[in-house]
């Protein structure tokens, strides 16, 4: 195991993580979308509210009737005027208006109860003198002197029969006290009319409007207060490790919708009718960044793990492997979650519990019987061959430290699924097996000082942090662009590779899916399907067709090259014991070549091992 770099500083992403404020990195736009994922939400509680208010509206509604009159209130004075004898020269009529300062008068003479019995009277005694006092009431106009008197009640009946004792009854009732009163009709009462209109609807669509308001605000303050990684930029900038990648979430299309946001776990890259452009571009950068790693450090055991579950380390796992053998590499990915298996699953074969790793541990099984070459994938599976609680004791025996040992001298990557970190404590076991560890991260899901926990706890173990994928992220402006227009470039990649993979290391390497198989290191094959080749030290090729396959190698100076063949019948398949027998007739006759200028001269040298270059 390469030497440990240093740990970094873990106190100081939590500082950055909190010191951004609450509004420190809002993004708008991904607000938006955030509200827009919720819209359901939003319009089911909106509805709600609303349908609620409705119909609490509708059902408490009585209709309020009113009636009116309009009165002039106005006092008589006579002057007389008189000679210095005294004797009586005219008299003069004054009429004065009375002011609106007396309408608190007429108002408290109104509902005095001689008033209220006497109307009461006049109705028959139907209504109560309480009923009446809080129906009757008397308000002033713009104009001296000019008052209207209203009646309101739930009842018609009272408004129209009410208003006509007080005009008969209520001057009479008021020149009792003052002889110079003159009241006048000015306007007599019109039928009763409703004063309050039904609301209901507008009390419905206020109550969904308030719903639909509530529900976003609370989705916004939920996502400000969470203090999850959202972006790309809150992995780089948040948490202690650095940033290999982001993983786009992939959507199903769903009958004559477009998309449907929902995303699909376990799909893989070579899965070409269900993962989008930029998907593959991913986990092909990815794939980059881990040869460098390769070649810069030595690193060939790459442990994936997570805060929690569910953050999508299996899919990572299984793409990233999936990858570097597109690359011409030489894969192994084993599974190492023996509490909850889901490399199998993801790869679509059927676990077989009498082979893997547990069957390994209790003697059941052996290295190379438990190891399954997936066809369509080109890669090798080692599963968990069951599952058990004790997975921390068992990693921990010397013969997973055998098994490891084999396999770094069989491949050239080896790919190791293993349990969240920070729920159990099966990584730091495989620690000092595994050269580096990347770590997976879902967008908006574990809380950053969660992370940075679970990295401190690595770090605290010894063990190489190579980076942070984050994963289910959203595209980025140029990862649209290239989803609208890579679809062009897959049809130009498949008029040309039929869709087939081959691929070398150390020069060119070239594969063909379709066409006749012959043998350059001395073995023969056919079959169906795609290619699974290696070439080093040259330029290679690979041929398959309707069975095994083979490899060669050739171009300038020498080198040597062995493939396998397989096909794609199904999406994924098991590889039986007749496929067994041929790559093992495949191994044991591949040799390496000698190329010269003008020709070609074969030499049968030692075979290497699987997965090592001479």
């Amino acid at each position: 195991m390469q030497e440990r770099m240093d740990m970094p500083n873990i106190s100081g992403g939590k500082e950055q993580a909190a010191g951004g404020g609450l509004f420190g990195s809002l993004d708008l736009s991904r607000m938006l979308k955030l509200v827009l994922r919720k819209l359901w939400a939003m319009l089911l509680v909106g509805a709600i509210l609303g349908g609620c208010m409705f119909l609490y509206t509708k059902a408490t509604y009585v209709r309020v009737y009113s009636t009116t009159t309009t009165l002039a209130f106005t006092t008589k004075n006579y002057i007389t005027i008189t000679d210095e004898e005294g004797n009586v020269i005219s008299i003069k009529e004054e009429v004065k208006h009375y002011t609106k300062n007396d309408a608190s008068r007429y108002q408290f003479m109104l509902k005095t109860d001689d008033m209220i019995e006497k109307i009461a009277g006049e109705l028959g005694g139907e209504y109560s003198t309480n009923t009446i006092r809080n129906s009757v009431s008397v308000s002033t106009t713009n104009e001296a002197g000019i008052f209207i008197i209203t009646v309101t009640n739930t009842n018609k009946d009272l408004c129209a029969n009410a208003i006509v004792v007080i005009i008969n009854e209520f001057p009479e009732y008021l020149q009792r006290f003052d002889s110079s009163l003159g009241i006048e009709v000015l306007i007599r009462p019109s039928a009763p009319y409703v004063t309050n209109a039904d609301v209901a609807t507008t009390k419905g669509i206020l109550g969904f409007a308030v719903g639909f308001i509530l529900v976003a605000a609370v989705v916004i303050l939920i996502d400000m207060l969470s203090r999850t990684v959202k972006n790309p930029d809150d992995a780089r900038n948040k948490i202690n490790a650095k940033f290999l990648g982001a993983i786009p979430t992939v959507e199903i299309a769903q009958g004559n919708m477009k998309k449907k946001r929902k995303p699909k776990n376990g799909i893989l890259i070579t899965d070409e009718s269900a993962v989008t452009f930029n998907f593959v571009e991913s986990f092909k950068a990815i794939r980059t960044k881990v040869e460098n790693l390769s070649a810069d450090r030595g690193s060939k055991v790459f442990a994936i793990t997570s805060t929690f579950e569910d953050e999508g380390k299996t899919t990572v796992s299984a793409n990233i492997a999936c990858a570097l053998a597109q690359k011409g590499k030489s894969v192994l990915l084993i599974d190492c979650d023996l509490r909850k298996p889901a490399v199998m699953n993801t790869v679509g074969v059927k676990d077989d519990k009498q082979v893997g790793m547990i069957p390994i541990i209790r003697g059941k099984s052996s290295y190379m019987d438990s190891i399954k070459f997936v066809k369509s994938l080109g890669i090798f599976v080692l599963p968990t061959g069951g599952v058990t609680t004790k997975s921390t004791e068992i990693l921990d025996s010397q013969k997973v430290r055998d098994v490891f040992e084999q396999a770094r001298a069989e491949f050239d990557f080896i790919i190791v699924d293993t349990p969240p970190t920070h729920v159990v404590s099966d990584c730091l076991v495989l620690g000092e097996l595994v050269d580096e560890v990347i770590f997976v991260s879902r967008c908006d899901y574990a809380k950053i000082n969660d992370i940075n926990d679970t990295l401190g706890e690595l770090y605290n173990a010894d063990i190489e942090i190579a980076g942070v994928v984050m994963t289910m992220a959203e595209d980025s402006g140029s990862n649209k662009y290239y989803k609208r227009k890579g679809y062009r470039y897959r049809r130009y990649y498949s008029r040309y590779t039929g869709g087939k993979y081959g691929y070398g290391s150390g020069g060119y390497s070239n594969g063909y899916g379709s066409g006749y198989g012959g043998g350059y290191c001395g073995f023969y094959g056919d079959g169906s399907g795609s290619i699974y080749g290696y070439g080093s030290g040259g330029y290679g090729y690979g041929y398959g067709n309707e069975g095994g396959g083979e490899g060669s190698g050739s171009g300038y100076g020498y080198g040597y090259g062995y493939g396998y063949g397989y096909g794609n019948k199904g999406r994924h398949e098991e590889v039986n014991k007749g496929d067994e027998e041929i790559m093992r007739q495949i191994e044991n006759s591949a040799g390496s070549v000698r190329m010269q200028e003008n020709g070609m001269l074969s030499d049968t040298e030692k075979k290497p091992k699987k997965g090592e270059t001479k």
